[in-house]
């Protein structure tokens, strides 16, 4: 009796993650494509920039491992309710240093395009590209919120 007790919500949580959460599914159709938006240009300007990685999994790491060195060196110091304070103080302040220690140490060299759109206006976007030169005609792509070059 207690292992399906146990077993039921596991099964239940390991079948939820089948569809996402107010979508049937049903079969012959698929969801939407991304609908994409094309322009054209002429490669006016181009000049390197240095950009931070800042992707969320890398804070997310970054917090979450700083936060447990926080923690175990918190844990070390005072007893009763001042370790429990100092332990949670450590987590905290590990959490956010790594958290800013990860954003902090990546940088990489990317170049920054500007195109002069045929409609009359202009655009930059930033993307490492080794094959586009200033005065080739191109295509700037925007899909949803993002926007890239294409030859």
């Amino acid at each position: 009796m207690k292992l399906h007790a146990f077993l039921l919500p596991l099964i239940v949580a390991a079948l939820s993650g089948c569809t996402p959460p107010g979508q049937m599914a049903e079969p012959g159709y698929a969801a939407p494509a991304a609908v994409s938006n094309i322009t054209y240009g002429t490669i006016v300007a181009v000049r390197p920039v240095t950009m931070q990685h800042t992707s969320d999994g890398d804070r997310i790491a970054g917090a979450v491992v700083g936060g447990l060195a926080g923690a175990i060196i918190g844990n070390q110091f005072g007893g009763g309710t001042g370790r429990d304070l100092l332990t949670g103080a450590g987590a905290v302040t590990g959490a956010m240093i790594g958290s800013n220690l990860a954003t902090q140490t990546r940088t990489y060299a990317s170049q920054a395009w500007t195109v002069r759109l045929d409609n009359g206006g202009s655009i930059t976007v930033i993307q490492a590209s080794n094959t586009f030169r200033v005065g080739m005609r191109i295509r700037v792509v925007t899909e949803g919120t993002s926007t890239y070059l294409a030859p």
